[in-house]
């Protein structure tokens, strides 16, 4: 299944339901940097909506697990939808609230077009901070993956103002590697 036919029916219900969202993960890394392999489909929403949105998937026939974070967890509440059998099994997580990322991603989040369908994507200033919290090799791999490819297109003054305190040096690396 496309990454279209996958979102296509998500796209309705995030819009029925009128919640806001933005693709976040590695599908959003290949928006703005380097494509790899992956079948993971993260969303980001806000976190009023989480609910309905958890509903509106069960009702559409989803499979869908909700859980709630503790304090050492860095993300607040996911959302595992599921549909579909055997090998031909999607899933998506959708994600409201990650502890320490900055505010407004949703707002931000840039329209990117698949075909015949325009999606939302969080900003390429966004995602790498998002990569920088996630801190793993891979994740630093995608931030440095989307600098190099966006260059002298992303804002760094937006960088700056949205990477917290202790990822500043992580961040200038970035950009002098």
């Amino acid at each position: 299944m496309s990454l279209e036919e996958r979102l296509r029916p998500l796209d309705a219900i995030f819009r029925a339901e009128r919640v806001g969202y933005a693709i976040i993960g590695a599908f959003a890394v290949a928006a703005w940097g380097e494509v790899r392999g992956t079948r993971d489909l993260d969303i980001l929403t806000e976190a009023s909506g989480i609910a309905r949105i958890a509903d509106a998937l069960e009702r559409s026939g989803y499979s869908v697990e909700v859980r709630t974070g503790d304090a050492d967890d860095p993300i607040t509440t996911v959302v595992r939808a599921q549909s579909g059998s055997g090998d031909e099994v999607e899933q998506v997580d959708i994600l409201a609230g990650i502890r320490g990322a900055p505010p407004g991603i949703v707002g931000r989040a840039r329209q990117v077009a698949l075909s015949s369908l325009t999606v939302p994507v969080a900003s390429p200033e966004d995602m790498i901070v998002l990569k920088l919290l996630a801190g793993s090799a891979q994740d630093l791999e995608d931030a440095r993956g989307i600098v190099r490819i966006q260059g002298n297109q992303l804002a760094r003054a937006t960088l700056d103002d949205l990477c917290p305190p202790p990822l500043k040096q992580a961040l200038d690396a970035l950009f002098t590697a």
